[in-house]
């Protein structure tokens, strides 16, 4: 199945890219989908960002995602990552 993943932000852009889709296994979670995004920034750097364990916001079909970790994606689903915005 394919899930569609569109980032926002210098931080997350910068390790993943603006979009992308990504071809999962049926019954994948979210939680796979982040585990392998994982690894495929640890494959092109050297080194992985927990995505799950910093502040990114992530939204699938327009809901948060802060409890929906278990999930199983269905074929075009939309993952949305925001990176974390300050100011001062």
């Amino acid at each position: 199945m394919r899930i569609i993943i569109k980032t926002f932000g210098p931080e997350i852009t910068g390790l993943i890219g603006r979009e992308r889709v990504i071809d999962l296994n049926p019954s994948s979670t979210l939680d796979d989908l982040i585990r392998r995004l994982e690894e495929d920034i640890k494959t092109k750097y050297g080194w992985t960002q927990r995505i799950m364990d910093s502040n990114f916001m992530i939204l699938i079909n327009g809901r948060h995602a802060e409890t929906l970790h278990d999930r199983i994606l269905e074929d075009g689903d939309s993952v949305i990552i925001l990176s974390p915005i300050g100011g001062g």
